[in-house]
C-alpha cells in the first residue's frame, strides 16, 4: 500500500470522525445536560489514565509488526508477539475492571463535584467507563497490528462503520430512547465490543501463519523480553505525555463543578480534535519510516519526515488560526450555547495556539521511534514534565482553567523552540536548518499575514445565523489554508505536476 493512498484515505475517514463529532456532540450537551456531558469528559480522561497500563507494548506492536513483515519468518513472530500480549492484557484487564469497581464510590463522593444527578448513577457511569475501557484496550492492540501492515484502507473503512455506530446510533438513542447518562455508556459499551471483534478477525485475516507452526495460550517471554525495552521507553514517555496532556483535565475535574467542566471538556474536545487532524499522516508515516529505515533507505525516510512536516503544518496552522481568533464564536456557532461560549471561549484561545506547538514538535519523537531509540525522547520529556506538571496543579488552584491554558501554551513554545535542534543534531545531522527555515517558517508567516487580513474584515456574527456563520468560518479557513500551501514546497510541486501531466493528455 502507497504512503500517498493511506493518507488519502486516513484524511477521508478521519475528515468524516471530525464531522460526525462536530455534528453529534452538541446533541449529548443538550439531551444530557451539561452535568451528565461533563461525565463523557470524565470518561476521556480515564481512558488516558488506564491507557497507561499497557506498559506501552500497543505502540511497540505496531512497530515491530512492521518490521517483522520484511524479516523471513516475521509473521510467526509477529503472531506469537500478539498472541503474547493478548494474555497478558486480559489479565491486567481483570485487575482494571475490579480496582473500578471498588474505586467508584470514593469517585463519585469525594472527587467529583456532582450536581444534578444522583450518585448512584455516577457510580455505575463509572464501572460502565472501566468496562469499555477495557475492551477498548483491545481493539487498540488489534489496530496496533493492523497499522503496522499499511492496511489503512481497510482500518478507516471499518472506523467509519464504528463511527457511525458510536455517534450517529447515540444521536438516535438519547433523541427518541432514553436520556439517562447510564443507558449512554451502556449504549456505548456494546459498541465497543463489536469494534474489538471486528478489529481482531481483521489483524489474525492478514498477519498469516504457515500451516507448520501453531500458537497455543503460551506467552513468547522472550518476545517480549526483547521488545521490553523499546516499549517500556514508550511507556515512560506515555506517562510522561499523559501527565503533561491530561493532568489539566483531571484537577479541573476536582476544581469545577460537574456543569461547569462540561463547559471545560468543549474547550478539550476542539483542541483535541484539531490535533487528531494530523493523525492521517502520522498514522502513515509511522510504519513506513520504520519500514523505510529497515531497508536502509534512510535519505528517502529523512524526505518523507520532511514532506510530512510541511503537510501538517498546511492543513493545522490556517485551522488553528481561525480558532483561536473566533475562539467564543466557534464554540457558539457549534453549540448554540452562550453561556458555554463565553466561558470556553477565552480559554479556546490558548489551548489552540499551545496546539500549534504541539503538533510540530511532536515529530521530533516519529523521528526517534523510527529509529527504536527513545532515550533523548525520555530524558526531555522527564525535565518538561518535572517543570509543567507542578506549574499546571499551581495555576489550577490559583488562576483555574484559563491560568492552565496559558501556562500550557508557553512551555510547549519554550519546548518548540529548544528540543528539536537538539534531536535533530544527533539523529538527522544537518537537517533541522531545512526543517525550520523550509519546511515550517515559510509557511507559517504566509498563514500569520492571512490572519492579519482576515482581522481586518468586519464580520457580525451576532447578526448571522449559526449555519452562516459556520460557513463564513469555513471559509476564512480555506482561504488561509490556500495561502499557506502556496508557501509550500511539496504543494506547489504537486501542483506544478498536475498542471503538466493535464497539459500532456490534452
Amino acid at each position: 500500500m502507497s504512503f500517498k493512498k493511506n493518507v488519502i484515505f486516513n484524511y477521508c475517514g478521519h475528515f468524516y470522525t471530525v464531522t460526525i463529532n462536530i455534528i453529534v456532540i452538541p446533541s449529548y450537551l443538550h439531551y444530557l445536560g451539561a452535568a451528565s456531558f461533563g461525565l463523557i469528559s470524565i470518561y476521556v480522561v480515564m481512558q488516558s489514565w488506564l491507557s497507561l497500563l499497557n506498559i506501552g507494548f500497543i505502540p511497540a506492536l505496531s512497530r515491530e509488526v512492521a518490521f517483522y513483515r520484511s524479516q523471513k519468518n516475521g509473521f510467526f513472530q509477529a503472531r506469537q508477539l500478539l498472541r503474547s500480549l493478548e494474555i497478558i492484557f486480559l489479565l491486567v484487564n481483570f485487575l482494571v475492571m475490579f480496582g473500578v469497581v471498588f474505586s467508584s464510590h470514593w469517585i463519585a463522593h469525594h472527587w467529583l463535584k456532582v450536581q444534578n444527578l444522583t450518585y448512584s448513577e455516577v457510580m455505575h457511569c463509572i464501572v460502565l467507563m472501566g468496562v469499555i475501557t477495557s475492551f477498548r484496550w483491545f481493539s487498540d492492540l488489534y489496530r496496533a497490528g493492523i497499522s503496522g501492515m499499511e492496511e489503512q484502507v481497510w482500518l478507516n473503512s471499518i472506523s467509519v462503520v464504528i463511527t457511525t455506530l458510536r455517534c450517529g446510533g447515540a444521536y438516535v438513542f438519547l433523541r427518541w430512547v432514553t436520556r439517562m447518562p447510564v443507558h449512554f455508556f451502556e449504549y456505548q459499551l456494546l459498541i465497543a465490543v463489536i469494534e474489538s471483534i471486528l478489529l481482531s478477525v481483521k489483524c489474525y485475516k492478514i498477519i498469516p501463519l504457515l500451516e507448520n507452526f501453531s500458537l497455543g495460550l503460551n506467552v513468547s517471554w522472550g518476545l517480549i523480553k526483547k521488545v521490553f525495552p523499546f516499549a517500556f521507553g514508550l511507556f515512560y514517555t506515555t506517562t510522561l505525555w499523559i501527565l503533561l496532556s491530561q493532568s489539566d483535565k483531571l484537577i479541573l475535574s476536582h476544581i469545577l463543578p460537574l456543569t461547569i467542566y462540561g463547559y471545560f471538556a468543549l474547550v478539550t474536545i476542539i483542541s483535541g480534535g484539531i490535533l487528531q487532524c494530523a493523525m492521517p499522516i502520522n498514522l502513515a508515516l509511522l510504519p513506513r519510516m520504520t519500514h523505510l529505515l529497515s531497508q536502509g533507505k534512510k535519505e528517502e525516510m529523512l524526505q518523507i519526515y520532511r514532506n510530512a512536516t510541511q503537510l501538517v503544518v498546511v492543513i493545522l496552522f490556517p485551522l488553528i488560526g481561525i480558532v483561536a481568533m473566533f475562539s467564543t464564536q466557534v464554540i457558539y456557532i457549534w453549540t448554540g450555547d452562550n453561556i458555554a461560549a463565553n466561558w470556553a471561549g477565552p480559554i479556546l484561545f490558548w489551548y489552540a495556539l499551545g496546539t500549534g506547538f504541539m503538533c510540530v514538535s511532536i515529530f521530533q519523537f516519529y523521528l526517534q521511534f523510527a529509529m527504536g531509540n527513545l532515550k533523548l525522547h525520555v530524558i526531555s520529556y522527564t525535565v518538561f514534565t518535572l517543570i509543567t506538571v507542578p506549574l499546571i496543579f499551581y495555576f489550577a488552584y490559583h488562576e483555574g482553567a484559563k491560568g492552565v491554558a496559558i501556562t500550557l501554551f508557553l512551555m510547549q513554545g519554550v519546548l518548540f523552540f529548544i528540543w528539536p535542534p537538539v534531536i535533530h543534531r544527533k539523529y538527522a545531522p544537518g537537517i533541522h536548518s531545512r526543517w525550520l527555515l523550509k519546511d515550517i517558517f515559510p509557511i507559517a508567516t504566509v498563514v500569520l499575514i492571512a490572519l492579519l487580513c482576515v482581522k481586518k474584515i468586519p464580520i457580525h456574527f451576532e447578526l448571522i445565523s449559526r449555519g452562516g456563520g459556520f460557513i463564513i468560518l469555513s471559509g476564512l479557513v480555506f482561504f488561509v489554508l490556500l495561502a499557506g500551501a502556496s508557501a509550500s514546497t511539496i504543494c506547489r510541486d504537486y501542483f506544478t505536476t498536475f498542471v503538466r501531466e493535464k497539459s500532456v493528455s490534452a
